[in-house]
């Protein structure tokens, strides 16, 4: 299995030291899919908008995906 490090960023950017072990792409996909899934329940109630993105990492520093999320909230 190989070690992937998930680094997410809202406005700062937190890098992962730790990394989790997956072993395939598919699992990788879904750690970042979780991880951005806690980001958007941890969001302030009255931001009417914001980004959040997991950049994920090879064991390698290599870039392999990000996942972005974005939430506007609107009222007419």
């Amino acid at each position: 299995m190989a070690r992937y490090y998930f680094d997410t960023h809202n406005g700062t950017l937190v890098r992962d030291d730790v990394g989790i072990e997956c072993d395939s792409f598919q699992a990788v996909r879904a750690q970042a899919a979780a991880g951005l899934a806690d980001f958007a329940r941890d969001i302030v109630p009255s931001a009417k908008w914001r980004e959040m993105a997991v950049r994920v990492r090879d064991d390698q520093g290599r870039p392999v995906m990000q996942a972005i999320l974005r939430l506007e909230i609107t009222q007419p």
